[in-house]
């Protein structure tokens, strides 16, 4: 990771339900405990994050796939806004989804969890790279 951290605080808007938690809760650990990063709020699903986004104005989304398949959707909606966010996929290993369709919604990246709790800790990073990456400098 090169160049000069931000100004402030990347804002940071994930989303989390009960049903996946272990990723989003392990993911929202290692952000608030970096002074990088703020978290500004946690969507429960897709809508839910397309309305967040104009109450917290985020510089980033994290939208999980695994937790609601309506985000390409979501990823649409927020990204035809007039403020837009960077917006990072996560998906499922087995989710069929493959890059260049969440670039093609908007995304401005995309990302697969792991199959195991082995590899958690080397997503986590991945994903904190690619949100350090995803927002515009200046």
């Amino acid at each position: 990771m090169s160049g000069a951290a931000p100004d402030h605080a990347v804002r940071i808007l994930l989303m989390d339900s009960d049903h996946h938690r272990l990723f989003a809760k392990a993911l929202h650990a290692k952000l608030e405990h970096d002074p990088r990063f703020e978290v500004v709020g946690v969507a429960s699903h897709g809508e839910d994050a397309v309305r967040l986004v104009t109450e917290v104005s985020p510089d980033i989304v994290l939208l999980d796939r695994e937790q609601d398949a309506g985000t390409l959707s979501a990823n649409r909606l927020i990204s035809s806004r007039k403020r837009t966010p960077r917006v990072l996929i996560l998906a499922g290993p087995d989710d069929e989804l493959g890059a260049v369709e969440a670039h093609d919604a908007g995304a401005a990246a995309f990302l697969r969890k792991p199959r195991s709790a082995a590899d958690l800790l080397e997503t986590l990073e991945l994903a904190t790279v690619l949100i350090q990456t995803a927002v515009p400098s200046g």
